[in-house]
């Protein structure tokens, strides 16, 4: 029970970060990034284009790369906590196969997010990644840094990574 808190707590801490590449993914309640007038913050410039203090608070990590390719999973929110990122996805499906199959890019996600290996690796030691539907955990997995760092540097493939996270699945 206290794992799944820590979990949920980090995964909204990793939604966070994620949030300026995928605010619009939802498109109902949040901002819909239409350059109506400003969405919810004043006319701040919060409409999807990086802030220097909040949306890139992950060090060699550019968020907003931070995408999937799926029709049935979305990224939410990606925050930093101590030395985790928390990813938070909403998902249209609670089949673990078919979760499997959509997120078998998280490799490929994660090498298009991290720009600068050394410093993420120094600043972060797992990505804890949450995916929930009607705001209920369906699923949840982390990526050990090493194991992006190997796939970066094509010491794994994209199979043997989706392994390794799948090994750490809960839910």
């Amino acid at each position: 029970m206290e794992r799944r808190k820590i979990l949920l707590g980090s995964g909204a801490a990793l939604a966070t970060v994620l949030a300026g590449c995928s605010s619009d993914e939802t498109g109902d309640d949040e901002s819909n990034d239409d350059d109506d007038e400003s969405p919810s913050d004043g006319g701040n410039g919060d409409n999807g284009e990086p802030d220097d203090e909040n949306e890139s608070d992950v060090p060699g990590m550019d968020t907003d790369a931070m995408k999937l390719d799926s029709e049935k999973v979305s990224i939410k929110d990606v925050n930093k906590d101590g030395d985790e990122v928390d990813v938070v996805a909403t998902t249209t499906t609670t089949d673990p196969d078919v979760l499997r199959a959509e997120l078998q890019s998280i490799g490929e996600t994660l090498a298009a997010s991290i720009t600068d290996p050394e410093a993420f690796a120094a600043e972060v030691n797992s990505v804890t990644w949450v995916l929930e539907q009607d705001g209920a955990m369906v699923m949840s997995f982390y990526v050990d840094v090493q194991w992006a760092i190997k796939y970066i540097n094509d010491e794994i493939d994209e199979d043997e990574l989706a392994d390794l996270v799948f090994g750490t699945t809960d839910g």
